[in-house]
């Protein structure tokens, strides 16, 4: 009779694999493994890279390739870094990759699912969880931030009482919801936060989930600085629509010396 294996851990992608370029470095077993993509509001990249910014003992141990990667490269300072890079933290065991830049095609991600998830439940890692970030596309101003999360838990009370609602039903699109999937069949535990966003950059959005991973994970990341620079985006946000309005009335006000009659309100 046939022996049923106890868990299922999934084979890597066949067009993707993950390079660990520090060896020496030992990350401990139960990590959470944190993903900043590039979706809307750019929350992943400015999620990952303030934590990586602000947390003194991380170290960038790897990178992420695969062949489904757009032509661009990106430098910080005149530094050229990989568009996927993966870092550890052992204060709080947190491995955090950020990606830059979307891939090619939308296919690509599950594929890439495969090999991240093969290697969070290696014996070189043994991750316990596995986090993302989506934005909720807002039209207009946003003036408040709220943050939600779904997980494969009925509740998880920390959040509750921190006034972190789950959401109730929903569907998640893009890499992050290939991520999730490939984590819920496999021994990985599923956690994503939501917040709402503009079709730009949204860093307001992005400093009120670092708020809750403050909180959960222990940290001391202060966001002060991207609250104000959400602020200045509002506000040039709200100058443009101003100039919009007032190009518009100049356009209805010609036309309408024209001779044209012009019916609005």
């Amino acid at each position: 009779m046939k022996k049923i294996k106890k868990e299922y851990v999934c084979e890597p992608g066949k067009k993707s694999k993950i390079v660990i370029e520090d060896v020496n470095i030992e990350i401990r077993e139960g990590s959470t493994i944190i993903l900043g993509f590039a979706g809307l509001g750019l929350l992943g990249p400015i999620i990952g890279n303030k934590l990586v910014e602000k947390i003194p003992d991380i170290k960038e141990i790897g990178f992420i390739t695969s062949e489904y990667l757009p032509p661009i490269s990106v430098f910080y300072e005149g530094v050229l870094k990989h568009p996927f890079r993966l870092y550890y933290t052992p204060t709080y065991n947190l491995i955090i990759g950020v990606s830059e830049v979307p891939f090619q095609i939308s296919s690509a991600y599950n594929d890439l699912s495969k090999t991240i998830c093969n290697w969070a439940l290696s014996p070189d890692v043994r991750a316990k969880e596995v986090v993302i970030f989506q934005g909720i596309p807002q039209k207009g101003m946003i003036d408040e931030f709220p943050v939600y999360y779904a997980s494969d838990e009925d509740k998880i009370t920390q959040f509750e009482e921190d006034g972190v609602e789950k959401v109730d039903k929903g569907i998640i699109v893009g890499p992050e919801a290939t991520i999730l999937n490939e984590a819920l069949t496999n021994k990985l535990k599923p956690l994503a936060f939501f917040t709402p966003v503009y079709q730009i950059p949204t860093p307001e959005g992005a400093a009120a989930i670092i708020s809750v991973l403050n909180k959960r994970y222990g940290l001391k990341i202060n966001t002060e600085d991207l609250i104000e620079e959400g602020k200045d985006i509002k506000s040039k946000m709200l100058e443009l629509a101003e100039k919009a309005q007032q190009y518009q009335r100049k356009q209805l006000s010609e036309s309408g010396k024209e001779g044209y009659t012009q019916y609005y309100q």
